[in-house]
């Protein structure tokens, strides 16, 4: 009696793990990931504030169209590639070690159209009192 009830207990904590590592094994990563890393108000421009954030896009993510009201935005790509469409401007790829600048009010979106993950660091520039973006329909 007591070897059957072992048998169970064990056969029951292997069915708990087992459920517990499929859940752990299938977890997906998220497709974007970003993190604000400061915000500080501008002394010598009232009313401004600067915001930075690092940002891990996986492959295929997108980013829906979207701008900045009166925000200045600039990317800095650490790792891999990113693909801009700008409107005004078109499409800009822009690799490791380059920086994008968007200005105020400009509809764009990015992407990451490579296979490996993309890491980004952004900094915007905008006025205290305006959202950090805002989606444009298309």
């Amino acid at each position: 009696m007591r070897k059957q009830a072992l048998a169970a207990a064990l056969f029951a904590s292997g069915v708990v793990i087992g459920l517990g590592s499929s859940k752990t094994i299938h977890a997906q990563v998220p497709a974007y990931a970003t993190t604000q890393i400061l915000k500080t108000d501008l002394q010598n421009l009232p009313g401004q504030e600067v915001l930075l954030f690092t940002s891990e896009w996986q492959p295929g993510f997108r980013l829906p169209w979207h701008m900045h009201p009166n925000g200045h935005e600039f990317t800095y790509v650490i790792e891999g590639e990113q693909t801009f469409e700008i409107e005004g401007v078109g499409t800009k790829i822009v690799r490791a070690g380059e920086v994008l600048y968007t200005p105020p009010n400009t509809a764009h979106y990015g992407r990451n159209a490579t296979d490996r993950i993309s890491k980004t660091l952004v900094v915007r520039i905008k006025d205290k009192d305006k959202p950090l973006m805002t989606e444009v329909t298309r």
